[in-house]
């Protein structure tokens, strides 16, 4: 059952005891990662057999795919709480960035699941392009490039705002993976480190940070 193809659809038990299985999962995934965690290390985590587990998840990729779609959502939750705050003029494009950053640097576990896991480590049916972390991924994305093309108004065509919008992700992200990857480096002061970084990648969408 470990190795499934494919997660059931069917409705599974909810309740304490789930989110319990999946903070666990999520503790263990973030300190081994999901490659070398098994459902019964889980299980054992949690104080209940294997078995009971199965009960509540089918295989443990249905598990994967629960707490990577769980990390994306909140994500995504709290940027497009911040892409209604730009609409209404309360914010700028860089405050989106420190809620990627806050988050990331909040949330390691959640982040390295979401954001780092690597292709191998994640089961196999993912390779097949049903991957639910990626579509999950991808609206936490649009968000971003939503707020891009808001912010130029008509300034750039389609293609551009879309490459744009990618640099922007790729530089928040390389930021916040080294800092949870790195935290022995002589990093400089975090927040002013932070605010450098965000005021320089942002600099093409907004001129005046």
């Amino acid at each position: 059952m470990e190795s499934g193809t494919r997660f059931s659809r069917k409705p599974r038990p909810v309740g304490p005891r789930r989110e319990e299985i999946l903070t666990a999962a999520l503790k263990l995934f973030g300190e081994h990662g999901m490659q070398a965690v098994t459902t019964r290390q889980i299980a054992a985590a949690v104080g209940i057999s294997q078995p009971s587990l199965y009960a509540f998840f089918p295989n443990k990729q249905a598990l994967e795919a629960e707490v990577g779609t769980r990390a994306f959502e909140e994500l995504t939750s709290r940027i497009t709480e911040g892409l209604d705050a730009l609409k209404r003029r309360r914010c700028n494009i860089c405050d989106l960035g420190r809620i990627y950053v806050d988050f990331g640097l909040t949330h390691p576990d959640a982040y390295r699941l979401a954001f780092v896991a690597e292709k191998q480590d994640l089961a196999p049916a993912f390779n097949s392009g049903d991957d639910p972390i990626l579509a999950a991924g991808l609206r936490a994305f649009h968000l971003l490039r939503e707020a891009v093309g808001i912010t130029l108004g008509e300034g750039l065509p389609p293609e551009e705002i879309e490459l744009l919008a990618q640099s922007l992700w790729a530089a928040l992200h390389g930021l916040v993976a080294l800092l949870l990857a790195r935290p022995n480096f002589p990093w400089s002061e975090r927040t002013r480190l932070i605010e450098f970084h965000l005021s320089r990648i942002f600099a093409p969408v907004v001129r005046e940070l």
